[in-house]
């Protein structure tokens, strides 16, 4: 049993190499992309979601050409190297007045946040094993999305100035790899994973799939539901539903993970598309505050789930020593796409009826449930027939226990 009582062997200092460096990410993402690119670009909104757009492009073609050499460097020293190059370059727009200026350290900084993004996953492969991938994915989302979404609150009061030098604090948070020395204290004695063989096109193609298809409707058919969400219910209201939807990613992710090691990963994906799903065909069937809260909770529960499960676990599952790198990419180059076509959508999304979105969202979730049911399982077979042996064993325990104790 692990110190974090997770019957997992990564240490404290192994959650915190990886904790601290996910928190960074993401944070760093949502706070740059969306606040300091809103003050460059001031007032004009169109302009603002070209160029956000055109940055999420940016970062997936990094994705998809680091992805072919970076397997050859040391992880650790991309990831904080690439860190301080962004750290340095962020401040710069402070001292850059002129808009081309701005634009080319912006496009410098994404840049380096793609590659520095992708030599993590790849980390976070290294620290892992199969077996319980899940369950650590699950307390890693659990212990950052709560933090991460309380600094991007906090940032949005902001004025220029400070949302630029939390991004730089931000960036250099990754730091805490070279801090913590995790080759001495926090990895795994052993790598099973190393030896595994490499996995079939055909497996890879029926997980990338539902990933894809969740990552186009979630940047547009879902986007066009929460704007009629905002559209149509007060200001208060809504804030409130989004902590619920933020509540309920957390346990999401930390569920989801449990499930995807004891239960396998195509269960807790099916769930996570599954509920979503429901979700979005609620969301237009039946408009009150009642289901809208609900639906909020239903979707935050399935975004914890799949955001963890596509972005650390299948795709870890799916990789080895040498594809890692190429492997992890696919999942975050369909997330980056994805989002930057939605936000080019966003008036044209903003114009369906809710009934339309909702329905039609429903209708592709579900039909991504049926690549999942024909993609072979990935976690081993004997690994959860222990899991069952021991599950079983635990109640045989309890009620012996039970027994004793009406005997006595």
């Amino acid at each position: 049993m692990s110190v974090l009582m997770t019957g997992v062997r990564l240490t404290k200092r192994g959650f915190l190499v990886i904790i601290i460096p996910y928190f960074t990410f993401l944070t760093w993402y949502s706070v740059f992309l969306v606040y300091v690119v809103r003050h460059v670009f001031g007032s004009s909104a169109e302009t603002y979601l070209i160029a956000y757009a055109s940055f999420n492009f940016i970062i997936a073609i990094t994705l998809l050409l680091n992805s072919f050499f970076i397997h050859r460097f040391n992880k650790k020293r991309i990831i904080y190297e690439s860190s301080m190059v962004t750290s340095i370059v962020t401040i710069l727009l402070l001292f850059t007045p002129s808009i081309i200026l701005r634009l080319i350290v912006i496009f410098v900084a994404v840049l380096f946040f793609g590659i520095g993004q992708l030599a993590f996953f790849t980390y976070f492969w290294s620290l892992t094993v199969s077996e319980e991938r899940g369950r650590v994915a699950g307390l890693v989302g659990f212990c950052s999305l709560p933090f991460s979404h309380i600094v991007i609150l906090m940032t949005e009061t902001f004025d220029f100035s400070g949302i630029v030098m939390s991004s730089v604090i931000l960036s250099l948070g990754t730091l805490v790899i070279k801090l913590l020395r995790p080759e001495k204290k926090a990895l795994l004695t052993a790598k099973k994973d190393e030896k595994r063989c490499n996995p079939e096109k055909r497996t890879i193609f029926l997980y990338s799939v539902p990933w894809a298809l969740f990552s186009v409707i979630n940047a547009t058919l879902a986007r066009s539901i929460s704007l009629h969400v905002l559209q149509h219910v007060p200001f208060s209201y809504y804030s409130f539903v989004c902590v619920l939807q933020l509540v309920a990613s957390v346990f999401g992710a930390l569920g989801g993970g449990i499930i995807a090691d004891f239960f396998g990963r195509k269960l807790s994906l099916v769930l996570g598309l599954t509920l979503y799903g429901i979700g979005s065909a609620l969301a237009g069937l039946v408009e009150n505050y009642e289901m809208f809260s609900f639906v909020y909770v239903v979707n935050g529960v399935n975004w914890g789930i799949l955001l963890t499960l596509y972005l650390l676990v299948v795709w870890g599952d799916l990789a080895n020593k040498e594809s890692c790198a190429k492997i992890y990419s696919i999942g975050l180059i369909n997330f980056y796409f994805a989002t930057g076509v939605g936000i080019l959508l966003t008036h044209q999304t903003s114009q369906i009826p809710l009934l339309i979105s909702s329905l039609v969202s429903c209708l592709l979730i579900f039909l991504s449930n049926i690549p999942l049911i024909l993609a072979p399982e990935l976690l081993s077979s004997d690994f959860r027939e222990r899991i069952k042996l021991k599950l079983y064993m635990n109640v045989v325990r309890k009620i012996g226990r039970e027994l004793s104790q009406d005997q006595g």
